[in-house]
């Protein structure tokens, strides 16, 4: 945290400060980078910050694992927490992503998502995305290998994604299941406490 606090530091005297072009870089306690934020406009606000033309990067155990892009950033003023806004679109653990809108509290939250990748499409109107690579998905729909999967919430996490309440269709059938167990780069996948229709 010792750059972005030494560059919020420096300017918060200032009554209106406006930065072109800034970057800022984030630590972690082991003094690894955590996040990396490229912008064309910073402006300090009697809030916070506010940003344009944003692209973060955001750091697992050192390592690069997730790119987000949106044209608004808002930031509180020691910059712990920030939003996104005006709809946004980014990569990372092998998903190809778009959501409305963004915030970051020590984990990722996405709301309005819409991601393709690991054999799947997935919408959802919440996302919780942690950096070592689980989702949790509130009220999705995850198609895959001719299944259409519906649910209230599911976490996807090492090729398992997993959930409850699911209703499923594909291959001739409707599936009403208290819980999924499904392989999406297998195709595979395990209802339990099933009832199941077959279609006309």
């Amino acid at each position: 945290m010792l750059i972005l606090l030494a560059l919020f530091c420096a300017v918060a005297s200032a009554q209106t400060t406006t930065l072109t072009a800034p970057w800022l870089l984030v630590y972690d306690p082991e003094g690894r980078p955590r996040w990396e934020i490229h912008l064309e406009k910073l402006v300090r606000t009697q809030d916070g910050w506010e940003g344009e033309g944003v692209s973060i990067t955001l750091f697992f155990k050192g390592s690069p694992t997730i790119t987000v892009r949106a044209p608004r950033l808002f930031a509180d003023p020691l910059g712990r927490r920030w939003s996104l806004e005006g709809g946004l679109s980014g990569e990372g653990q092998g998903f190809t992503f778009t959501a409305k809108e963004a915030h970051w509290a020590d984990r990722l939250v996405l709301l309005g998502f819409s991601a393709q990748g690991k054999g799947m499409e997935i919408t959802a109107e919440e996302v919780h995305w942690e950096l070592s690579g689980v989702l949790e998905l509130f009220s999705a729909t995850v198609s895959s290998s001719q299944w259409t999967l519906r649910f209230p919430y599911g976490k996807y996490t090492e090729d398992l994604l997993a959930a409850q309440k699911v209703e499923a269709e594909g291959h001739g059938l409707n599936i009403f299941a208290d819980h999924l167990e499904f392989y999406p780069e297998e195709g595979r996948a395990k209802f339990l406490g099933v009832k199941v229709v077959r279609r006309p």
